[in-house]
């Protein structure tokens, strides 16, 4: 069989249909759609880059200015916890609490339970949970002792004249509280007043008689021991000078005396 003459195949017979396959050359206005093409997916990645970097920036300025109004709020709390200004606070508190609390005395004026109840809640705020006064333990058996002590008198008021902070955390307030002496400040305070057994005109009945009405302007002292943590106070200590207070109205110490004698205050 003779062999094939290979000079007669052209290309298209050797290649066959794999001829038609091969690409053809870009024309340049092709090459110039392509590039325009990529151009603009590169431009469009780098807006969307550019919009992400934006909202970023945005979701951090977000974060700062959260964080610096934290700062600032928890920088406005120390300061608020400041113990010259918790103490001056809560006399602010206590002297609106007493005249709130005169207000029973007057039928025409019905006492707002509300706002003593918001007095009390804010006065409380200033203690931690278990303050102590003398023998008493609790903030709401503190609280429910100056409720008790501020019934045994009429017209309870109380002012204060200066605060000092003799170290840290300790601040001392010194005051000056009035009280009218009333017939439950006998009963409750000075009972042995009221004891006539033996004879009207008996000393101590002649001197509660005496006192009955007039008001007392005690010098008063109250320490303040705070918890450097939580800036609440902790301890109380008070001192008020009924002696003085008494002897600006009786006038000799003999007849103070025999009123202190059994009377259920601290002196």
């Amino acid at each position: 069989m003779p062999a094939p003459d290979f000079r007669d195949l052209d290309k298209n017979s050797i290649l066959g249909d794999k001829a038609t396959e091969l690409p053809k050359p870009l024309t340049s206005c092709e090459k110039n759609t392509k590039r325009l093409e990529r151009c603009r997916i590169n431009q469009k990645r780098y807006r969307e880059r550019q919009r992400a970097i934006r909202s970023s920036i945005e979701q951090i300025m977000i974060q700062i200015n959260t964080l610096t109004r934290k700062q600032r709020h928890l920088t406005k709390r120390k300061e608020s916890r400041d113990p010259c200004r918790v103490v001056g606070d809560m006399f602010n508190q206590l002297e609106a609490y007493f005249r709130l609390l005169g207000c029973r005395s007057d039928k025409k004026v019905q006492l707002d339970r509300g706002r003593e109840q918001q007095m009390v809640k804010s006065m409380k705020n200033s203690f931690v949970f278990d303050v102590v006064l003398g023998d008493v333990n609790g903030v709401d058996a503190v609280m429910e002792l100056l409720h008790r002590n501020s019934q045994y008198f009429d017209d309870p008021t109380v002012h204060l004249k200066q605060l000092e902070e003799v170290s840290s955390g300790i601040v001392t307030a010194s005051a000056t509280l009035h009280v009218t002496i009333s017939v439950s400040t006998l009963c409750f305070l000075f009972p042995r007043l009221l004891r006539t057994s033996l004879s009207k005109h008996c000393p101590p009945f002649a001197l509660g008689k005496r006192l009955l009405g007039e008001q007392l302007e005690c010098e008063c002292s109250i320490t303040f021991f705070f918890d450097k943590a939580s800036g609440r106070v902790v301890r109380l200590q008070t001192s008020i000078n009924w002696i003085g207070a008494l002897f600006r109205v009786l006038g000799n110490l003999k007849e103070v005396s025999n009123v202190l004698d059994g009377a259920l205050i601290d002196v």
